[in-house]
C-alpha cells in the first residue's frame, strides 16, 4: 500500500481505503474500489453515500455500465479516462428490484467516482496523473 493510501474503517466494510486525490484542484478523499469484489459491492446498502464519494479504479479501460441495485441513496456518477479527463456524468436513482436500469456511459473510460446527488462540484478533471497510474496499476 502507498503512502498516500490510508486503511479506513466505513460503513461499507473495514477493507475500505481511502486516498487524497485532486477534483477540479480540490483535494479530496474519496474511498477506493480497487478489486473486483469490492467495485461489486459499491455502495449498496449505505446510507448516506461518503462525502467524498467512492472511486472505481479498474485495471484497464472499460465500458461497462452501473446499476443502483440495493442502493439506498440517489448519486451522481462521473466517469473518467486514464488521464483523470472527464468523458461523461449521469445522474442515477436508487431501484430496490429487478429489473434495474443500468447506467452506460457510452465511452471508453478507466476511474467512475459516484459522489452523493447533492454534491454540486462539476468534476471535470481527476488527479494527479501519478497517483492516478499508481492506483490503476494496484486494481485488480
Amino acid at each position: 500500500m502507498t503512502a498516500a493510501i490510508a486503511t479506513a474503517l466505513a460503513a461499507g466494510g473495514a477493507d475500505s481505503a481511502t486516498t487524497t486525490l485532486r477534483l477540479d484542484d480540490t483535494p479530496f478523499r474519496p474511498e477506493l474500489a480497487l478489486t473486483s469484489e469490492r467495485r461489486n459491492r459499491g455502495l449498496m446498502r449505505r446510507s448516506p453515500a461518503p462525502a467524498d464519494g467512492m472511486l472505481f479504479v479498474f485495471p484497464s479501460n472499460t465500458t461497462g455500465g452501473f446499476w443502483m441495485k440495493d442502493t439506498l441513496v440517489p448519486l451522481r456518477i462521473l466517469f473518467f479516462d486514464a488521464a483523470g479527463e472527464r468523458v461523461r456524468k449521469l445522474s442515477m436513482t436508487p431501484c430496490k428490484r429487478d429489473p434495474c436500469r443500468v447506467y452506460e456511459p457510452g465511452r471508453r473510460y478507466r476511474f467512475a467516482l459516484e459522489l452523493p446527488s447533492s454534491d454540486t462540484r462539476p468534476g471535470r478533471t481527476l488527479g494527479p496523473t501519478r497517483e492516478l497510474r499508481r492506483l490503476a496499476r494496484r486494481a485488480s
